[in-house]
């Protein structure tokens, strides 16, 4: 079917051609203007139309049409130089040459032109020639068809000259844009990074080769799916509201944001996502997202984090987390509400290490510390002071009773007999508290007033 479509096409261009060559030249006859048979004439303008064009060269030769400039070339020439002469218009040989090869030229570039000009320079001197031998006839007189040709040959080199340079930057441009495109693919495909682009309603509309690598999700699949279908359900509003943020600044805005992706395997990982607001710019009209794995950054920056502000014997909050946390406690007291500060310092602890080494004496820190966070509720906070004191802070409590119970909780938990590899030991402990309703309290008046009542405790049970 395309090929009798591309043959209706060349047919159409010649009967057109030859339609209207033929009643111009046979007004130009009678007025001495074309001296060949009008009919002869204008058979040959749409076959050197045909010949000189694209449509009708793949038939042309043997190879690739790339590669058969020098063959079109020769016909065309031919073609355009028999027309010509025949007409008796020999003086327009180069410019009809220059003609036919500057579609040509542009594509085969500096070499081709060369022959070209060769070629018209030889077509015209064998025209002169044979005007001034008369073996042509010529509408112009022979010098005057001299000195119309010379003049033609010299504008058709410059013409062909300058096609060839143009073409040659051209192909240099287009070269160094092949080269760049390849390069930025091969660096998309080897990238870890996931980029992708989405238009306005939030629709995938381009998403790079990396995210099959890095999520299991083949590009083709995502393209049309909405952007937030990746992320995970709890950070969409969050994601979402980013996006619109994003629109609403408008052109090149951008921002950045960590967010749990959901992977084709369903795992979910952390990215880094960067967005670009590139919607109004015409060759991308999109939302771009850079998508970068941070989940070992995240979980390593998290693992610092609680290393800085946990114990790392027991795995409770240290000192500065626990009193962090006091502070932030202190003002969040509900009406009617108070809260409770406890020290909480073992007894014979010391013997515990003289008499089975560190080694027991940190086993025993360790399920003493269980078994203050089992007996504590889920709001109120415990931390290792350091050596063998541990802090507590009650939340929601209204009377000093209520504290006593707790207390009383945790002393009766302590003193149950501990089994180490070594034998069973046991330990007491002496605990002091001080309450506060008002969240003006300093925390240090409370912190002193517990370790006060904490030392009283102490002294009481050794008498």
């Amino acid at each position: 079917m395309p090929r009798s479509g591309s043959n209706l096409r060349t047919t159409l261009v010649a009967v057109v051609a030859f339609g209207i060559a033929l009643p111009a030249l046979l007004w130009l006859q009678p007025r001495g203007l074309v001296l060949g048979d009008p009919v002869v004439v204008a058979l040959l303008v749409p076959l050197a139309v045909l010949i000189a064009g694209d449509r009708s060269q793949p038939s042309l030769g043997s190879g690739r049409l790339e590669e058969r400039h020098g063959l079109r070339l020769v016909l065309a020439a031919a073609a355009v130089t028999a027309l010509f002469w025949n007409a008796g218009w020999t003086m327009l040989v180069p410019a009809g040459v220059t003609l036919a090869a500057v579609p040509l030229v542009q594509r085969a570039g500096r070499r081709l032109a060369v022959v070209a000009g060769i070629t018209a320079t030889a077509l015209t001197a064998l025209g002169e020639a044979g005007v001034r031998t008369e073996l042509l006839g010529s509408v112009l007189a022979p010098d005057h068809s001299h000195v119309g040709a010379g003049a033609l040959l010299v504008l058709a080199w410059a013409v062909l000259l300058v096609v060839a340079r143009h073409a040659a930057d051209q192909a240099g441009y287009a070269h160094a844009l092949a080269r760049a495109e390849a390069r930025l693919r091969a660096l998309m495909e080897s990238s870890t990074d996931v980029l992708t682009v989405s238009n306005g309603g939030g629709i995938l509309t381009y998403v790079s080769p990396a995210a099959e690598r890095a999520m299991g999700y083949r590009p083709a699949d995502l393209l049309g799916r909405p952007l937030l279908d990746i992320v995970d359900a709890e950070h969409r509003p969050a994601v979402a509201a980013r996006l619109s943020e994003l629109m609403q600044r408008g052109a090149d805005a951008r921002s950045s944001m960590d967010v749990l992706v959901v992977h084709a395997s369903l795992e979910r990982r952390w990215y880094e996502w960067t967005f670009h607001n590139l919607l109004s710019d015409s060759l991308v009209e999109g939302m771009v997202v850079q998508q970068r794995d941070v989940s070992e950054r995240l979980n390593a920056q998290r693992a610092l984090a609680h290393a800085a502000s946990h114990d790392d014997l027991t795995g409770l909050p240290n000192r500065g987390e626990l009193l962090r946390r006091m502070s932030a406690s202190l003002p969040q007291a509900g009406p009617g509400a108070a809260v409770a500060v406890l020290f909480v310092d073992l007894d014979h602890f010391k013997d515990v290490n003289d008499r089975l080494g560190h080694q027991a004496g940190d086993d025993v820190l360790v399920v003493v510390a269980r078994r203050l966070a089992a007996s504590l509720r889920a709001h109120d906070h415990l931390g290792r002071l350091g050596g063998d004191e541990f802090g507590v802070l009650l939340t929601e409590v209204h009377d000093e009773q209520e504290v006593s119970v707790v207390v009383g909780r945790l002393v009766n938990a302590i003193e149950q007999p501990i089994t180490l590899p070594g034998g069973t030991v046991t330990v007491g402990a002496s605990v002091g508290y001080a309450m506060s309703a008002d969240p003006r309290m300093p925390l240090d008046r409370l912190l002193a007033a517990a370790d006060q009542r904490m030392y009283a405790t102490k002294a009481h049970r050794r008498r």
